[in-house]
């Protein structure tokens, strides 16, 4: 425990050290939002690692062991899918020179378009953002005894104070770095759980790609509602208006893809350890209870090291991209002297926000995905006819994303009440729905 203390220590150290000194390199709004856009191709893949890595999708994906079995995977094997998705438009969306996909809807729709995503996407983020809490207070109780409460509120000021000093330069900073964590510290439990002699067990493990409680129509909603939001996903865009090329926006989300492949294994692999050959203590995290039963106290320290990474990388995208989209907003678009400022009231205002929602809900992975699914009903196909240029009825265009997003919406609480079929076709059918309201025809007035 005195290794793990030390090791936590000494990387916050590091974290304010990296956060001060970009907090003296922040001189305007384009040092906050995009780091002067001079992102290369390793920083901007570390970023995107890191941001798709974040604690919730780790802890929470694990979480699901139990039920889902080896299907676990899916989660990155999905988000793998969505990114290689993007790839086709990966340079024409850095190209565009925005700082938030609601600025890209705006442009590629009216003002109008643009505000109304605004509230629907910063609204659902402060979910994201409330399931990072979530998954950091796991951590901080598991590994240091602190409790719940606590560990959120903790996690809370670390992320605000973080986002709000140095914006986007301190992110691509710090990302690049936590990616090498995230990823080695996932590499260090595959082999000690890979080394274990597993006993003998008679309950039936869920296989992959398909059991009892993962059917193709889940996964078709999960590529619906989750990995679609790594091809038109505010958090990924964001990452990719940094790049500083269109080359090197397309390497780095390339070579994004290809390492989530991997990692989708490794969860999955954890998750069947955790669930089905170790005790079950309680922690609320399989992937604590895997790292404390079999790792070495050096090993731990990586692992506590690694999470906190992940949930940190993800939470401060989450914010950022939240406090710039309220930003935009409230100046509409016309940027100045005191938008550092209005920036940085919204990054804490999202946080404390997010904050209460963490202390009153504590399902990771349920605030996550429903988080990612209003995105999703409300914007995902409004967004593939805009960048196709494909002809839409435009009067129907605001109409159609409230009405995509509230179906959606209302198919995840269908869902969550234990009519799960009847829920995934009510998601499916929000994007259907979306669709005809885009591609219905225009009234002729002339008679």
């Amino acid at each position: 425990m005195a290794l793990t203390t030390f090791v936590l220590i000494l990387y916050l150290s590091i974290i304010a050290l990296i956060t001060l000194f970009s907090y003296r390199k922040v001189k305007n709004y384009h040092d906050f939002f995009n780091a002067r856009k001079q992102g290369n191709t390793l920083t901007i893949t570390g970023s995107l690692i890191a941001t798709i890595l974040g604690g919730s999708a780790i802890i929470g994906a694990v979480n699901e062991g139990p039920k889902l079995g080896w299907a676990t995977s899916w989660y990155m094997l999905s988000a793998a899918i969505g990114l290689f998705a993007l790839l086709p438009i990966a340079g024409k969306i850095n190209k565009t020179g925005q700082f938030t996909l609601s600025g890209l809807l705006g442009d590629l729709y009216t003002p109008g378009v643009r505000r109304i995503s605004s509230w629907i996407i910063a609204t659902a983020w402060l979910g994201v953002v409330a399931a990072q809490m979530i998954a950091a207070a796991r951590i901080l109780e598991s590994f240091t005894g602190m409790s719940y409460t606590y560990g959120v509120l903790c996690s809370g000021v670390v992320f605000i104070v973080y986002t709000l000093a140095g914006g986007q330069l301190s992110v691509l900073k710090t990302d690049f770095f936590q990616s090498i964590l995230i990823i080695l510290g996932l590499a260090v439990i595959v082999f000690f759980s890979a080394k274990l002699k597993l006993p003998e067990t008679d309950t039936v493990i869920p296989q992959f790609p398909f059991n009892a409680n993962f059917s193709p129509l889940d996964l078709v909603v999960l590529l619906f509602t989750y990995a679609t939001t790594f091809t038109f996903g505010p958090d990924i865009y964001s990452r990719i208006f940094c790049a500083s090329s269109e080359r090197v926006a397309r390497r780095a989300v390339s070579i994004a893809a290809t390492l989530l492949v991997p990692v989708a294994i490794s969860i999955g692999f954890i998750s069947i350890v955790g669930s089905f050959y170790l005790p079950f203590s309680g922690s609320g995290s399989i992937f604590i209870d895997v790292s404390k039963a079999i790792l070495p106290e050096w090993a731990v320290a990586l692992i506590v090291v690694s999470l906190l990474s992940a949930v940190l990388s993800s939470a401060d995208t989450t914010i950022l991209t939240t406090s710039i989209i309220l930003t935009e907003l409230y100046e509409r678009n016309s940027f100045g002297n005191k938008t550092l400022s209005h920036s940085r009231f919204f990054i804490a205002l999202a946080g404390i926000i997010s904050t209460i929602i963490a202390l009153n809900f504590t399902s990771i992975i349920g605030i996550l995905i429903t988080a990612l699914t209003v995105y999703s009903g409300a914007f995902i196909i409004p967004l593939i006819a805009g960048l196709w240029n494909i002809n839409i009825n435009r009067n129907n265009l605001v109409m159609a994303m409230l009405c995509g997003g509230i179906c959606a919406l209302t198919g995840k609480i269908v869902f969550y009440t234990g009519a799960q079929i009847a829920g995934n076709l009510i998601i499916i059918a929000s994007f259907l729905l979306n669709a005809s309201l885009l591609f219905a025809r225009k009234k002729d007035n002339k008679i």
